[in-house]
């Protein structure tokens, strides 16, 4: 086996083993049941069924989640001392962290696959072609992975592994409930209306209720994945400086 299948292995086996992986599975299924039982008879989401018009925000909570996860195994490396040994190895400074980043879209794929399925249980389909459909399941991903490139690089300078997960919560709390995937923008203050409307989960969930309804709006789909690619390449960067700077 390889450094990177070896360490991707240990990765995945220990968020099975901490409960990690569960609860990337059941957090989505867990929040979409609460969500939609409180709020569908309380939000005019129009000729949209409630399941239909949340779903969306499920998953990218889902995998802002991963990234949380995914910090706090970064910083679990560090603090233990891994990172220090295994850049005495012959291995390349990127494999530990792309070993991470396999692991997390390991993660993020379960959540993604419960999120649709707990969907499809309360109504949810995906109307539009299989281009929407795969489409809708790239750009979650790749949100997935630049958020846990970010989370990775946080993880990796922390001083507590608890903290270094924890730190996002409370700004995932906030966009999530700020945002157009729990409630249409008019249901909200006027004074926040230009900030729900154009937050990243906002557009993010935009678009992804778009992709399953095949009523795609080019507009937001390119915010979307400015949003997306420029996370990536951002987070990327600074991950790859980080690593090489160690090195």
């Amino acid at each position: 086996m390889t450094a990177l299948g070896a360490l991707t292995e240990r990765s995945v086996l220990g968020t099975v083993r901490d409960g990690d992986l569960i609860f990337a599975i059941g957090g989505p299924i867990a929040f979409f049941i609460c969500f939609n039982i409180t709020l569908r008879n309380v939000i005019d989401t129009g000729g949209t069924s409630y399941p239909q018009y949340i779903l969306p925000v499920i998953v990218v909570q889902a995998m802002i989640f991963t990234a949380m996860t995914t910090a706090d195994r970064a910083a679990r490396d560090h603090l233990s001392g891994l990172g220090v040994r295994l850049r005495t190895l012959p291995m390349s400074a990127l494999v530990p962290v792309s070993a991470r980043m396999l692991s997390a879209l390991i993660r993020a794929t379960g959540a993604l696959a419960a999120a649709v399925g707990i969907g499809y249980a309360f109504g949810f389909r995906f109307n539009g072609g299989i281009v929407q459909t795969v489409a809708f399941a790239a750009i979650a991903l790749v949100l997935s992975l630049a958020l846990s490139l970010g989370a990775d690089a946080m993880g990796s300078v922390a001083t507590n592994a608890e903290a270094a997960g924890q730190t996002l919560l409370i700004p995932q709390l906030l966009l999530v409930m700020l945002s157009t995937g729990i409630a249409p923008a008019e249901a909200f203050p006027s004074w926040l209306g230009a900030f729900v409307r154009n937050q990243p989960v906002s557009q993010i969930s935009e678009t992804l209720r778009a992709l399953s309804t095949g009523g795609v709006h080019t507009a937001n789909v390119v915010a979307s994945l400015a949003w997306c690619v420029g996370l990536l390449v951002v987070f990327g960067a600074i991950t790859l400086r980080m690593q090489r700077r160690k090195s």
